[in-house]
């Protein structure tokens, strides 16, 4: 771990390069003609006004043990780690693909995505922390009330309820008439469980309970394991939209190029990967950040989630 005696500002220097990297995309992206709003909107409401619903409802919280020191040992497990993320993103379209029939259920290749991100993003790597000494309490243990972490949540949730109600297009898709009230009561719960697994365990594991508490601990910086938490959680997405063709879901076309592609998601995802960060810094709490994900992304998939699953 880097020496206690530098100053914060060395300490802390990855939020300098993630600040040159989200600022390279935006030029990119300004380049390729996204729309100014979109991209201010972005940097607005996902890199500030949500962040900052984070701190303040974490705010006197009591500090969470931190996680364990960094060893030298560790190089060539989180680098593994990330390595293998990489290789299951790019070869995950194709294994569908080979398991699934040539036209799937929807439902069917649903659930064996997310029992593939599971073993992938979950179940691996555990295994190789635990067989490395790095499994339980490696990453901190939150020290605050589960009342004071429930207060919380129920912050961070209204703030991004009210950004989906403002702004989310599939949100609106609940309110057009075409779904009954059983179906938004029935499928907006189940869809917030089903996220809560599908994105919510599966990322905030990974990315946070892990990675970003390693890259903390090998910074010897909270704030420089946040912010290069969430440039990689952002990066992370990229596949998707290159490989799956999520690109045209995102508003990018059916083709994107890379640059794009991967300026996109260092401004969306990317940036939006700072609230969890935030929170999971304040109170080393993985049932916390996992709901709060799982609630968020069920906010926006609860209209598909409908579509999917009620018939």
């Amino acid at each position: 771990m880097m020496a206690p005696s530098m100053s914060p500002l060395v300490r802390n220097r990855h939020v300098f390069l993630f600040v040159a990297i989200y600022a390279a995309a935006l030029t990119i992206l300004l380049v390729d003609g996204r729309p100014l709003g979109d991209v201010i909107g972005a940097v607005v409401i996902l890199g500030v006004l949500l962040p900052l619903a984070a701190l303040g409802a974490t705010m006197r919280m009591p500090v969470p043990t931190r996680p364990k020191p960094w060893q030298r040992s560790e190089v060539p497990v989180l680098l593994g780690l990330v390595a293998w993320i990489v290789v299951f993103l790019l070869v995950k379209g194709p294994l569908l693909a080979a398991l699934l029939p040539a036209d799937p259920d929807p439902r069917l290749e649903e659930s064996v995505n997310t029992l593939l991100k599971l073993l992938a993003f979950v179940l691996v790597p555990w295994l190789v922390l635990c067989r490395h000494g790095l499994g339980g309490s490696q990453a901190g243990r939150p020290v605050a009330s589960k009342s004071r972490l429930l207060i919380a949540f129920f912050v961070v949730a209204l703030a991004g309820f009210a950004v989906q109600a403002l702004l989310g297009s599939q949100f609106k898709r609940l309110l057009t008439g075409d779904y009954t009230t059983l179906q938004i009561a029935l499928g907006g719960t189940l869809c917030f469980v089903w996220m809560s697994l599908e994105a919510g365990l599966v990322e905030e594991f990974f990315f946070r309970w892990f990675l970003q508490s390693r890259l903390a601990a090998w910074a010897g910086s909270e704030i420089s394991g946040i912010f290069l938490g969430a440039l990689i959680f952002g990066l992370a997405h990229a596949p998707g939209i290159l490989l799956r063709g999520a690109g045209a879901i995102e508003g990018l076309g059916d083709s994107p190029g890379v640059a794009t592609t991967l300026s996109y998601v260092i401004a969306t995802q990317g940036v939006a990967g700072l609230t969890f960060g935030v929170l999971w810094s304040r109170t080393r709490s993985l049932v916390l950040v996992v709901a709060l994900h799982g609630f968020i992304d069920a906010l926006s998939n609860t209209a598909s989630f409908i579509d999917t699953w009620w018939s």
